[in-house]
């Protein structure tokens, strides 16, 4: 049974079947019951999510869904401002921590500090990239 809902536009079956995995594994962890998952290109943004949708939809950027390190990390971090956002009083610390506090303790239980900085410049040099190719 799907764990998420797909705008699709002839995606490779494995792409599929990878998001869905990942997305059934943090739902699990994090308490997400159902998100709507699209991809579209953009220029300047990796991915972002509609908190006010129903379910929740996470966009990400078409030109980095092929590097699933990268599809991990923002589908993790989409994730966690959902179950952040349904559950402001989370068990991931106490009500006085801030939200990116809160945020980037639990990001930090998945994704180790250097981890995520080195996935963040594959994503900046992807969009560089990607601009360069667009003028």
């Amino acid at each position: 049974m799907p764990c998420g809902r797909f705008i699709t536009f002839n995606w490779p079956q494995r792409f599929m079947d990878k998001v869905e995995k990942i997305l059934e594994r943090y739902k699990i962890y994090l308490g997400v019951k159902d998100v709507k998952l699209v991809v579209r290109p953009y220029k300047t943004r990796d991915a972002f999510t509609n908190l006010t949708s129903s379910p929740p939809t996470i966009y990400l950027n078409k030109h980095l869904i092929d590097d699933e390190e990268v599809v991990e990390y923002l589908l993790l971090r989409e994730m966690i401002h959902i179950a952040l956002h349904k559950y402001p009083q989370m068990r991931y610390g106490t009500p006085n921590l801030s939200y990116s506090d809160k945020f980037n303790s639990v990001l930090r239980f998945f994704v180790p500090e250097e981890k995520e900085e080195k996935t963040k410049e594959k994503i900046v040099k992807k969009l560089i990239e990607v601009n360069r190719r667009l003028q």
